[in-house]
């Protein structure tokens, strides 16, 4: 019976806030929202190669536009955009033994002609060590560049389409026709979208 009572209690004071509030003057407020979107490339590999590749399309512009979305902002409303860091992880592996694997993940536009450029590079990677894990990669500055432009077309109205590669160049043990390296491989970029909106707020004075 007494926790009723405190719930009761809860409500008229939250009520009491309401109405106290609606006889305020509200002021109009800009203030600044970060919007984080994070887009994956989904790479399945099976290759009797050492050095082989697989690409994806990413249709950036539509990513971008459901973050914005999702947060109730829009295009017009974007501060600023800008890449600040890259992942990658292996999604699958059921393979006997492991396998070490060096390479880059590359990015070039498709609605343009910009790129390609390495993103990230990684080294002697253990694709078992990568099962279920989400590693953070140093960022090259050529694929960067690449990716911020991307988003300065976007701010500006247009409608950038990425390609992302996997492209390996280096497998140890050495894979075969009755030995092939499978796996399914993840590379995700981050980016940070500063984005303006109104809101109302009481004036106190």
């Amino acid at each position: 019976m007494k926790r009723i009572m405190k719930k009761s209690a809860m409500v008229l004071l939250l009520v009491g806030l309401l109405v106290g509030a609606s006889n305020c003057i509200m002021e109009e407020r800009i203030i600044e929202l970060v919007v984080t979107n994070e887009s994956c490339a989904d790479f399945d590999q099976n290759s009797i190669a050492v050095i082989f590749a697989s690409t994806v399309i990413v249709d950036y512009a539509m990513e971008i536009d459901q973050a914005l979305e999702d947060n109730d902002v829009s295009r017009s409303d974007i501060v600023s955009a800008r890449i600040v860091s890259v992942s990658y992880g292996a999604t699958q592996f059921n393979q006997s033994h492991d396998w070490n694997i060096s390479g880059a993940v590359n990015v070039r536009r498709i609605d343009v002609q910009d790129g390609p450029a390495a993103v990230f590079d990684y080294t002697s990677q253990s694709v078992a060590d990568a099962l279920g894990k989400t590693i953070p990669a140093v960022l090259n500055p050529d694929g960067v560049a690449i990716l911020n432009r991307a988003l300065d077309a976007y701010v500006a109205g247009g409608n950038p389409i990425l390609e992302f590669e996997l492209a390996n160049g280096g497998v140890s043990p050495t894979p075969s026709q009755l030995n092939p390296i499978i796996f399914s491989w993840k590379s995700c970029v981050v980016t940070q979208i500063v984005t303006k909106k109104d809101i109302d707020v009481p004036d106190p004075f």
